[in-house]
């Protein structure tokens, strides 16, 4: 995959930051301003937890990554890891100043996994245009319940399409599922977020991917690249939790 990074003005990063913080606002369904009761997406991701399953992990769990080995799958293909302390941090750093008022409305950008289990690793794409979050679940019924909280939350956050605004810019939203072509993968969910802002469109498209007890939340908000790179880097995460786990 090419390297973007040098082809994204400056000017036009930041305007991008601020359209992405907008369509975070919309997928959410909540309010986008904290004195309406909102959270800062440090307290969602707080709040955040993973579903509790029955299911008892084996000793030696089949699939099992520990960090490291997950933080081996963002090296080389232009995604930092290791660069926040926390999955919310890295949230905040792409989408400064936004607040939600349902933390669960933020699984499908991996918030909160940090709970999925000891082994989870997040990070951004070189040209920030992507996060990417990846945990390791106990095992498959974990993991296939971090899938079913991003689908639910895309399902349910998505009901009841509202006017929204941010700093008075009112922002219309529409959800709807994004064909994402992976192959190797147990679980796909795709979505893709467009709207307005003011007159502006703009689109959020998003991943969330399961390879055994691997799990993926892939996001990209650049509207110019995010459409063929959210396959592209999904595609090469899975590719390479697949080489992982074959070790």
């Amino acid at each position: 995959m090419a390297s973007p990074a040098s082809r994204i003005p400056h000017a036009r990063l930041r305007a991008g930051l601020v359209v992405a913080a907008l369509g975070l606002a919309a997928l959410t369904g909540c309010t986008p301003s904290a004195a309406q009761g909102g959270e800062s997406p440090s307290a969602a991701a707080t709040a955040t937890t993973a579903p509790s399953t029955t299911a008892t992990a084996p000793a030696a769990a089949s699939g099992a990554l520990d960090r490291d080995e997950l933080a081996g799958l963002f090296s080389g293909i232009q995604f930092r890891a290791a660069e926040y302390d926390s999955i919310a941090a890295m949230l905040e750093s792409i989408y400064p100043g936004l607040t939600v008022s349902d933390a669960a409305c933020l699984a499908p950008f991996g918030a909160g996994w940090e709970s999925a289990g000891d082994a989870v690793e997040w990070g951004t794409s070189n040209d920030r245009s992507m996060t990417a979050v990846v945990a390791s679940a106990a095992d498959d019924a974990a993991a296939k319940a971090l899938v079913a909280q991003a689908e639910e939350a895309i399902a349910r956050c998505a009901n009841g399409r509202e006017l929204f605004a941010m700093q008075g810019v009112p922002v219309t939203t529409a959800v709807e599922p994004f064909d994402v072509a992976v192959t190797g993968a147990d679980d796909v969910q795709g979505w893709r977020v467009t709207g307005d802002v003011g007159g502006s469109p703009f689109t959020l498209v998003g991943a969330t991917v399961r390879t055994g007890q691997n799990v993926l939340a892939l996001v990209g908000w650049d509207p110019e690249t995010s459409a063929d790179y959210v396959p592209q880097a999904t595609q090469l995460f899975v590719d390479r939790i697949a080489s992982a786990t074959a070790n």
